[in-house]
C-alpha cells in the first residue's frame, strides 16, 4: 500500500512549466508533457480500439478527453456536488485510476490525499506505467497509483472518506466484489460514486452507436459485427443496468445508504444538451437535437424514468456508521 503522501523530491522528476488556468490554479502538465501523453494514447488505443471507434475523430478525440485535465476537474466537481463537501484533506480512492490524471487532480486540485488503484496484467499494463509516468510529471509520488484490481483492494477496511470510480465497473472481471471492497475500505460516513454506462439504455459510448435496451451480448455482437465494427470487444464488457447494480448492492443495504443514481443530471443533460461531447456523444446529441425538434423530449424524458434510460448511471451512496446500523 502507497505510504506517501507528499510529492516525491526525486532528481528524476524534472520540474515542469506550469500555465494558469482560467480561475487562477495552475494546470497539471505543461503543454509539452501534454502532446507526448497524447501521442503515447494514440499509440495504445490505435491496435485496441481502432475498430471499436465509430471513426478515425472517434479515436483522436477518445485519446483527447483522457489527456484533458479539465475534464477530470469537471468530474471531481461533480463528485463534490453529489456528496455535499469538499474534498480537501481526505483520503480519496479512484478504482481504476486510468492514466492517472483524476489522482493528480484531486491531489493538486482539491488537496485531497488522493490514492489510485490501475491492474498492470497485460491488458492493462501500458496505462498502469502510463499513470505513473503522470504522476512523476506532475511532482507526484509515482507510487500513490497501485498495481491491483477493484476485486483485491490492497487498503484496510474503514480507510477512505470518498472512493470514486468512471467508466470502470463494465470492464472488471467480478462487479459485485469490486461493490463490496468498495464498502470495505470505506469509512462510516464516507462517501462513494460510481459512474457507469447504462445497458438498459439507448446508447454504447464505446462504439459510439445508439443501443437497444437490455440487448443480450450475443444479439450485440451481431449487431455491432452489422455495423462493420469488432464484435469481440462485447466479451469484455459487463453490460451493467440499473437492476443489475441494484442486485449488487443488496447484500450491503444495511451498511450504506443510497443518496441519488443521476436522473435529475441525465434529465437535465437531454432537456438542455448542456453535456460536453466526449468520445462519440457529439452524434448523441445531433440525434437529440433532432427528438428536440420534433418536441418529443418531455415524453422520452417521462418514459426514461419509468423504464430507467438515464445514462450514465451516477450512482452515489453514503456507508451508514455504527449508531445508524443500530
Amino acid at each position: 500500500m502507497p505510504e506517501v503522501d507528499q510529492p516525491s523530491d526525486s532528481s528524476s522528476q524534472r520540474k515542469l512549466h506550469r500555465v494558469p488556468f482560467v480561475d487562477g490554479t495552475t494546470s497539471i502538465l505543461s503543454p509539452a508533457t501534454k502532446e507526448a501523453l497524447l501521442d503515447r494514447l494514440r499509440a495504445m488505443y490505435a491496435p485496441y480500439f481502432g475498430r471499436i471507434a465509430a471513426s478515425s475523430e472517434h479515436l483522436e478525440q477518445m485519446a483527447r478527453d483522457n489527456a484533458d485535465e479539465q475534464r477530470s476537474i469537471a468530474q471531481l466537481e461533480q463528485l463534490v456536488a453529489a456528496i455535499g463537501r469538499p474534498l480537501s484533506g481526505m483520503n480519496f480512492l479512484e478504482v481504476g485510476s486510468g492514466i492517472g490524471l483524476t489522482v493528480a487532480a484531486a491531489r493538486k486540485v482539491m488537496k485531497a490525499k488522493a490514492y489510485g488503484i490501475e491492474p498492470g496484467d497485460a491488458e492493462y499494463d501500458g496505462t498502469l506505467q502510463l499513470s505513473r509516468a503522470v504522476l512523476a510529471e506532475a511532482g507526484l509520488d509515482p507510487q500513490i497509483i497501485d498495481d491491483a484490481t477493484g476485486e483485491a483492494i490492497p487498503f484496510q477496511d474503514n480507510f477512505f472518506d470518498v472512493v470514486y470510480s468512471s467508466n470502470v465497473l463494465e470492464h472488471v472481471n467480478d462487479p459485485p466484489k469490486v461493490i463490496s471492497e468498495i464498502v470495505r475500505v470505506l469509512k462510516p460516513g464516507g462517501h462513494a460514486q460510481i459512474v457507469v454506462p447504462n445497458y438498459g439504455s439507448w446508447w454504447e459510448g464505446h462504439y459510439g452507436v445508439i443501443w437497444f435496451p437490455h440487448l443480450p451480448a450475443a444479439f450485440g455482437k451481431i449487431y455491432v459485427r452489422l455495423l462493420g465494427r469488432e464484435p469481440g470487444f462485447i466479451d469484455t464488457l459487463q453490460l451493467v443496468t440499473r437492476g443489475k447494480l441494484e442486485r449488487w448492492l443488496a447484500p450491503h443495504e444495511n451498511s450504506i445508504d443510497i443518496i441519488d443514481w443521476g436522473v435529475s443530471v441525465w434529465e437535465e443533460r437531454v432537456r438542455s444538451l448542456g453535456f460536453a461531447e466526449y468520445s462519440a456523444l457529439g452524434r448523441l446529441k445531433a440525434i437529440l437535437r433532432v427528438l428536440h425538434a420534433l418536441k418529443i423530449i418531455p415524453l422520452l424524458i417521462w418514459i426514461g424514468k419509468f423504464l430507467h434510460w438515464e445514462t450514465p448511471l451516477i450512482l452515489t451512496f453514503r456507508k451508514k456508521t455504527p449508531a445508524a446500523h443500530g
